[in-house]
């Protein structure tokens, strides 16, 4: 599991590497930890859209909706961002990123665009699919 997460938060830190200004290295390091953190956010949102929209109790407003969505996504998002920027410094990926050859980083650019969007694809998904019938009165 190490092993997925290490090569995982590695394609995101090379994606924020090639698409984060040079002129702002110090951006570089939050770009990473967001690409990384935001398609498990999309997930649980999706999840979180699935559980409502299979309950019976139907809501008058979209606020508590909303308000659900943040307390849901926050609690979880924030420990994965800390737990990720203490990884990028303990696995040395910085170092490492210096080290891949052209092809390399390719493919894990490749791979971080292909996880950030799969995640928000399957976000879509699952909100139309279960949150759809949603209607209010």
């Amino acid at each position: 599991m190490k092993f997925l997460f290490k090569y995982l938060l590695s394609a995101n830190y090379s994606f924020a590497k090639r698409w984060v200004n040079e002129k702002m290295p110090q951006q570089i390091l939050p770009a990473a930890i967001h690409t990384f953190t935001t398609p498990f956010t999309f997930v649980l949102g999706g999840l979180y859209f699935a559980f409502i929209g299979s309950i019976n109790y139907k809501f008058e407003t979209y606020t508590p909706i909303f308000i659900g969505l943040l307390i849901v996504l926050l609690p979880t998002s924030i420990p994965i961002e800390r737990k990720a920027k203490k990884a990028i410094s303990k696995w040395g990926l910085e170092k490492e990123y210096k080290s891949l050859n052209k092809t390399q980083r390719s493919n894990r650019n490749t791979f971080a665009f292909l996880f950030f969007f799969g995640g928000l694809a399957l976000f879509f998904y699952l909100g139309v699919t279960y949150f759809s019938g949603y209607s209010l009165k």
